[in-house]
């Protein structure tokens, strides 16, 4: 991983314990194919995507039994749809999940 990933994800990892929401860990590809013969694919790929930035965020301190979720999405949804090759759609979503619904306001 990166340094300045890194860094990043201590900086998150920061905030996170300052919550006690459960997270969600997701990794995403791009559209590129990233077959390499022995089965590896965009999905083995944001499955470790999302299992690395849930490992940097244990050493940084989160307690691993707030995780909830970590998943691979691969190329599905990017955020730049009309170019799903672009390597702006590789990234990781780190989600707090609701500790309780919101109610309806009356």
């Amino acid at each position: 991983m990166p340094e300045r990933t890194t860094i990043l994800l201590s900086q998150v990892a920061n905030v996170v314990n300052s919550m006690s929401n459960r997270i969600l860990t997701t990794g995403h590809t791009d559209a590129t194919s990233f077959a390499t013969g022995d089965g590896y694919t965009n999905w083995e790929l944001s499955v470790d995507r999302a299992n690395a930035a849930r490992r940097a965020l244990v050493l940084a301190g989160v307690d691993p039994e707030r995780v909830g979720e970590v998943a691979g999405r691969a190329d599905r949804k990017p955020p730049i749809a009309e170019d799903p090759f672009l390597p702006e759609n590789r990234r990781i979503s780190i989600v707090l999940q609701r500790q309780a619904p919101v109610l309806p306001v009356n």
